[in-house]
């Protein structure tokens, strides 16, 4: 009983800590946050994780279209949200490709006494780790709100089909695994971008409607829930319920995972699995660096800013 209070307690004060102006922010004063795995997973599978989920989702991406052939492809929520997760992948690839190799080449200078090798070779890609966090907040709740949507409303017996599986059930999959996984935050503030990215969604959807625009296969809507002119009372209700109830709770669902990882790392038995941040970082991903090279790191610094300047 007195644990349940606690945890209680502290889901309440985080809960209370969520809402405040700095949160909405895309900036992040420890970046390896959202380049590092949460569990001490070696960094070249790591690495090898990033390159597969960014080459299996490339690939089914380019089966898609091969599939669709139309350019009505990118008309389709579904779609869309599979098309965000690549470039997420992508932007996740590269950013972790860029800090290796910045803690290797720092390493090195360090090792061989040389302040000026490598000094401004690389510099912190701010714009591009604000657009993977902005990425990785809209994707996954459009990967769940997808899922979500699909099943309940519009799935029929003869849609069954891998693809449609794969798109409307797998994404889901690899939206969970991918935040489980890695150590990226959810804050409840960043909802603004989700709902802002519905929003145009909605606009897009009426504007096509306006416009006297079909689907692939000639009907007036993109959807069969979005049926303005048949069904205007339910087409309403499904435009307004996605931004405004749908996005939402799929990011109150994320948020809420987040903490269920951080609660399971903070367990006694699985601690010693979570990963160790300053040795990843300076013995792991460094290649072969000894402990004394590793500077001593201030738990709410960063790890690229805990070096200096030799």
């Amino acid at each position: 009983m007195h644990s349940c209070e606690v945890m209680g307690a502290s889901w309440t004060h985080i809960w209370r800590e969520e809402f405040k102006v700095h949160k909405l922010h895309l900036l992040t004063s420890k970046p390896e946050l959202l380049l590092q795995p949460r569990w001490d997973i070696p960094p070249l599978i790591w690495l090898l994780y990033r390159g597969f989920m960014l080459v299996y989702t490339v690939s089914w991406l380019i089966y898609m279209v091969l599939l669709f052939n139309t350019p009505k492809f990118l008309i389709y929520l579904s779609h869309i949200s599979y098309c965000l997760m690549v470039i997420y992948y992508l932007v996740a690839f590269c950013n972790l490709a860029w800090a290796f190799l910045k803690v290797r080449c720092s390493s090195l200078r360090k090792k061989r006494g040389d302040s000026s090798e490598c000094e401004t070779l690389l510099t912190p890609p701010v714009a591009s780790l604000c657009l993977q966090w902005l990425l990785h907040s809209v994707m996954g709740c459009c990967s769940l709100t997808v899922t979500f949507v699909y099943w309940t409303l519009i799935h029929t017996s003869n849609q069954d089909s891998l693809t449609n599986t794969h798109i409307h059930a797998i994404n889901s999959i690899q939206t969970t695994v991918d935040l489980l996984l890695s150590s990226t935050p959810v804050h409840l503030t960043h909802l603004f971008y989700t709902v802002l990215a519905g929003v145009l969604y909605v606009i897009f959807v009426v504007v096509y409607w306006l416009m006297g625009c079909t689907n692939e296969s000639g009907q007036p809507y993109i959807y069969s829930i979005l049926d303005l002119s048949g069904r205007p009372l339910a087409a309403t209700l499904c435009i307004l319920g996605v931004p405004l109830l749908c996005l939402p709770s799929c990011h109150f669902v994320l948020w809420n995972m987040q903490l269920l990882r951080e609660w399971v790392v903070s367990r006694a038995r699985v601690r010693r699995m979570a990963l160790k941040r300053g040795v990843w970082w300076w013995v792991k991903v460094s290649g072969g660096a000894t402990f004394d090279l590793m500077p001593s790191l201030d738990p709410a610094a960063s790890v690229f800013e805990a070096r200096g300047q030799p």
